[in-house]
């Protein structure tokens, strides 16, 4: 089987330069909305009296006055071989720009329809049908006349190409005869020649596909994409048939081609009216890093399949969840956007709510994301490709700061290590002070009820999305009895003294460490209630089981108060808790 890269530059159609990309921007303006009105004007306008028309027989379709064209006849054997005859000899409304080929053109585009098709590659994405035949052909009837000079035409591969009087896509040449027009008005449609192929000009999510081959390929990441891909059919768009054993049969089935992962980072790749910026990972990028992604999402064996699935999903989502910029985007985010050296780039799953991530400064300069990064223009926008991955996974949501706000009634437990819990007096205050800065405005107290001085208050929290193998600093934020009450100054005054533990899942197939085995974290560490004081319990703290997106804690952290036989002078049992904090910390940013 002859490389496809090879057969298309035999045929000279992947010979787009940033010198031959007329319509590079074009197609994405408002211009492309008043060219559609005037392709859909065309369809009435009057044949203008300087153009003849060749070979028209009355009544005739499309495919038979193509048949009587012999300069035509390698485009038309194209045409034959794959399956096109019936749809040009059909009712339908066709303008079809016909291109004068060699045999040895029309060869190797046969060749390697057949060749995919034995592979069961789908006609909708058939290299021959969509990069050649459906680049000449367009629905509805387009007329061409002295006065049509830059209007743009949809082809039945989406792509829009510019049409004149004498050029179709500022490329090729429309064929004159005797200083005439070649202009074939047929029963379902309109006929033109031009003198050589249009060169088929890849969007975003195509040339992804077309880029294999090697560490500096894009198969992974292609491959990735379409395991989200799927054809549906279109109930609305479809012509019912009738009930057959029970079922609903189409005369007229319309496929819809979707793609969950583009939903899910909120771009159409494929989409040739958008226009995006897509930061590639190579071949070699993508297996550099991926072992290190999948040691994050390591799930609990009783996931079983699913644990597996979203291992892999989440993992790979890593290398595309940032990774696409919406140009338009950009000046609903930043306002003003240089183009050319941009301050910031938002990706299109940004969210100014969470603004700490998917948002990279300074792109194009030194260290930045873009940087020394030569784009490669397609018809909605440029793609970038590299092996020096610059996406960090602190860039991500996945490895965002876990920030766990303590008086949320669902995250709490008071269960002592006695087995004693009613015993334990929690309440939620809502700050008042503003001089005190607290997260949601609210803290949880926790108070013990019971006398004797060996008694000690204590609380544990369900901590949720945490990753496995991320080292995660773990603070405390402990509020002032002033942030709620600013009469409390003498209990202000009183010091808590504090110790943590933390119980988690050791190994995949294992169960939590138990209350009574607790891995210590902390002890006896003073909190000075004058103030917000975030006490830093561990470092670098690793998980060996990942949790998720799950809605079951894997991981539990239990704040205790003064442990011993009496309370020193100064100090109280009571704990006023803000938040908890699971900040991850990559080794080279820790270094």
């Amino acid at each position: 089987m002859l490389d496809i890269t090879s057969k298309i530059a035999i045929q000279n159609q992947f010979q787009y330069n940033k010198n031959n990309m007329k319509l590079k921007y074009f197609v994405q303006t408002g211009l492309m909305v008043v060219s559609v009105i005037l392709s859909t004007v065309s369809c009435t306008d009057t044949w203008d009296d300087h153009y003849d028309v060749f070979g028209t027989v009355a009544g005739s379709t499309i495919w038979a006055n193509m048949q009587s064209e012999g300069d035509i006849s390698s485009f038309v054997r194209v045409l034959q071989e794959c399956g096109y005859a019936d749809m040009l000899n059909g009712s339908q409304v066709f303008t079809v720009w016909a291109p004068l080929i060699s045999d040895e053109v029309a060869d190797n585009w046969i060749e390697t329809y057949k060749e995919e098709e034995a592979n069961n590659v789908d006609d909708d994405d058939n290299t021959t049908v969509h990069q050649f035949i459906e680049n000449h052909i367009a629905l509805f009837n387009h007329q061409i006349s002295s006065k049509t000079d830059g209007d743009s035409v949809k082809m039945m591969n989406g792509k829009w190409l510019t049409m004149s009087n004498t050029m179709l896509n500022d490329e090729v040449n429309l064929v004159y005869e005797n200083g005439e027009l070649y202009s074939v008005p047929s029963s379902n449609g309109v006929l033109y020649k031009v003198d050589d192929a249009v060169d088929f000009f890849p969007n975003v999510w195509e040339l992804i596909k077309l880029t294999t081959g090697g560490d500096d390929g894009l198969d992974s990441l292609a491959a990735f994409f379409l395991q989200y891909e799927s054809v549906d059919l279109d109930e609305e768009s479809s012509v019912e048939g009738g009930i057959v054993d029970g079922e609903t049969v189409y005369l007229d089935s319309v496929m819809v081609t979707s793609n969950e992962m583009f939903q899910r980072i909120n771009a159409d790749l494929d989409c040739e009216d958008s226009l995006y910026w897509f930061l590639a990972p190579t071949n070699k990028a993508w297996v550099d890093n991926l072992d290190t992604y999948l040691g994050y999402f390591n799930y609990h064996s009783e996931l079983g399949s699913d644990g597996d699935s979203l291992k892999q999903r989440y993992a790979k989502e890593m290398f595309v969840y940032a990774s696409c910029f919406s140009e338009r985007g950009q000046y609903v985010y930043n306002g003003n956007f240089n183009v050319d050296n941009p301050d910031s780039l938002c990706a299109t799953t940004y969210r100014k709510s969470n603004y700490e991530y998917n948002k990279f400064l300074n792109p194009m300069g030194e260290n930045g994301i873009l940087y020394g990064l030569d784009p490669q223009e397609c018809s909605n926008g440029r793609l970038y490709m590299t092996s020096d991955w610059r996406i960090k996974p602190t860039d991500l949501p996945y490895m965002s700061t876990i920030k766990v706000e303590a008086e949320n009634s669902n995250v709490y437990d008071t269960y002592t290590l006695s087995g004693d819990s009613t015993s334990i007096l929690v309440s939620v205050v809502t700050a008042t002070n503003d001089a005190f800065d607290v997260s949601s405005n609210r803290y949880l107290v926790v108070r013990d009820s019971r006398t004797g001085r060996t008694n000690y208050p204590e609380c544990s929290f369900q901590i949720p999305n945490t990753l496995s193998n991320c080292p995660y600093d773990i603070k405390v934020v402990f509020a002032t009895p002033l942030a709620g009450d600013s009469l409390s100054t003498e209990d202000a005054q009183l010091k808590r003294r504090i110790s943590a533990s933390i119980r988690y899942y050791g190994s995949a197939t294992g169960s939590m460490i138990s209350r009574s085995n607790a891995v210590s974290l902390c002890s006896n560490v003073d909190v000075d209630a004058t103030r917000m004081d975030t006490i830093t319990v561990a470092t670098d703290r690793t998980f060996p089981v990942c949790n998720y997106g799950e809605e079951d804690s894997r991981v539990v952290l239990t704040i205790q108060s003064i442990r011993g036989n009496s309370i020193p002078t100064g100090y109280t049992k009571n704990l006023l808790i803000d938040c908890i904090i699971f900040e991850p910390k990559l080794e080279d940013e820790s270094e």
